[in-house]
């Protein structure tokens, strides 16, 4: 029963069925029912309130009620009955579904913790080499179900995408600060402890604080930092190869000397920003992919807001800027900025002469400037790799096959390398792939692959459905300042100006907290190939 239902109740004197709709009933006992209630009979109150009054005089032929009155007493007493049992199992239905709520919520938990699994089922042991982008979301991905080991050069996890703003003093969706505690609050935002990040246990993490790393067959070795210290030698069922890559400059952290904790990376970052937005200067930027673009963009920004008397130079070999991703895009970014007061070269390869200048090998025009910045010369980290031992047979370092770039050569399908055992991945930018997915969310979506994977061993159905690695679409926000961007979506422009960065702000809040980006959703997007568009379209004063 419940209260919203149309009542049928019985009637005693014609053995039919009265049907009336009633309002939500409240828990009224027909014992304690009014004799004066509106909501009973004029007849039924009268023979009530003889009742409660005297219990020895007896009513007058005129004061009895006839049969159908008292059928119709009844009737309502009947309905109240029936009333308030259907509210007592409404309530009792009401708490019997919190209770499988709440059951339901322990069990999801318990699944996705694992308390139930059996202790007879062992846990595979993964190591993950590097803890950057793919790194992190593999051992989150991976620690509810392996025993997981991360082992890095440095103690804590750099939102490199969110670097060169905060080389301005900047982040997206704020403006330029002159202070240098603002400047450092900025760059901190964008670090985090790896302590913090596997605060839960369930991930060991290891620093080599600048130890050599030997990998074998079946283990992982981290010499003592002196001939009088011993190895530290990890075993692995699976291993996972994320070390990233490395920039020569203060762009990108090496992780080594006092770069390796917070507090020196941030004095390093301290230094660069004096040198760089002190008034009456001039930055020469080389390289004009996205890591070039958007640092031109974030210091050319600022110097406008400073008025200082700054200039920033973007020299680059290509024939445009971006040359991984469509003519229209790379127009439209190069219109903006030299409309924010950029100076742009392109075309031709420049040679350095000196500390800060450059000769440009065609025409042998000189640039010069006060500080250089490189945004070229990306390596991957597998100097590690290439590493040979005196040590055969089963000492043997891993024979981990490389390309001309020295990357890891893989199967795309997969994430494997090619030409060792099956249980060995790499992901991210340390694997060899095309350019355009050098982007730290297809680390994210490779490393999410992988640990499904491993997650999937011994499963061969899961694994069939599964399959192999899809990419999903290119999605990214390029800066053009903190109030300024594009987004791309594929081939094709979706938005400008500050949609383009309030997306850039999102990006980075999402990918800094490792918030779920499911590759199995993102690689069912369409990948919108187009036509190019026409870069007069295309105006960098636009918003959409």
């Amino acid at each position: 029963f419940h209260p919203s239902m149309i009542a049928r109740v019985p009637s005693l004197a014609h053995g039919t069925f009265i049907a009336r709709p009633f309002p939500r009933a409240r828990n009224i006992k027909p014992s304690r029912i009014d004799a004066q209630s509106p909501r009973v009979p004029a007849q039924r109150q009268c023979a009530l309130s003889a009742s409660a009054s005297s219990h020895t005089r007896a009513l007058a032929p005129s004061e009895r009620a006839s049969p159908a009155a008292r059928a119709g007493e009844r009737t309502v007493v009947v309905a109240d009955t029936v009333r308030a049992r259907a509210n007592a199992l409404n309530d009792a239905m009401s708490a019997h579904v919190r209770v499988a709520l709440l059951a339901l919520a322990l069990a999801l938990w318990l699944r996705k913790y694992k308390l139930y699994a059996s202790s007879s089922t062992p846990r595979r042991k993964v190591i993950v080499l590097g803890a950057g982008f793919a790194g992190v979301q593999a051992a989150i991905d991976l620690r509810a179900h392996c025993d997981v080991e991360v082992i890095d050069g440095k103690e804590y996890f750099e939102f490199v995408p969110g670097t060169l703003a905060a080389l301005a003093g900047a982040r997206p969706m704020s403006m330029s600060t002159f202070a240098d505690d603002a400047a450092a609050r900025a760059q901190r935002a964008i670090m985090v402890p790896y302590a913090q990040i596997f605060k839960d246990k369930r991930v060991k993490f290891t620093c080599t604080r600048g130890r050599e790393i030997d990998v074998r067959d079946d283990c992982v070795i981290i010499r003592g930092e002196r001939s009088s210290m011993e190895d530290v030698r990890l075993a692995y069922d699976e291993l996972i190869v994320a070390t990233g890559s490395v920039y020569a400059g203060v762009i990108k952290s090496s992780g080594v000397g006092r770069e390796m904790t917070m507090q020196g990376r941030m004095d390093a970052y301290a230094e660069a920003r004096a040198s760089i937005v002190r008034g009456n200067t001039t930055t020469i930027i080389v390289g004009g992919g996205v890591v070039g673009v958007e640092l031109a963009a974030e210091l050319a920004a600022r110097a406008t807001k400073a008025n200082n008397g700054s200039s920033v130079v973007l020299l680059h070999a290509g024939e445009r800027l971006l040359d991984t991703l469509p003519d229209h895009i790379g127009s439209y970014v190069t219109k903006a900025l030299i409309k924010s007061g950029v100076k742009v070269y392109v075309g031709q390869k420049y040679e350095r002469d000196g500390e800060n200048a450059f000769i440009g090998v065609a025409n042998k025009n000189v640039i010069r400037g006060d500080y250089v910045l490189m945004a070229i010369g990306s390596k991957p980290a597998t100097e590690f790799l290439k590493r040979a031992t005196d040590d055969v047979g089963e000492n043997a370092t891993l024979d981990v096959p490389l390309d001309q770039l020295g990357r890891i050569r893989i199967d795309p399908s997969t994430r494997r390398v090619i030409g060792v055992e099956s249980r060995v991945y790499a992901v991210g930018d340390v694997a060899s792939k095309p350019p355009e997915h050098m982007l730290a969310s297809y680390a994210h979506w490779e490393a999410e692959y992988v640990a499904t994977r491993i997650k999937y061993h011994g499963n061969a159905k899961a694994l069939a459905k599964l399959g192999a690695y899809v990419p999903p679409p290119r999605l990214m926000a390029i800066s053009l300042g903190s109030f300024d961007g594009v987004m791309v979506w594929g081939d094709r422009v979706v938005a400008t100006g500050i949609v383009a960065a309030m997306f850039k702000a999102l990006v980075q809040f999402w990918f800094i907290r490792f918030l779920p980006a499911p590759y199995g959703v993102m690689k069912m997007l369409p990948h919108m190939r187009c036509a190019p568009r026409d870069p007069a379209r295309l105006s960098p004063a636009s918003s959409s």
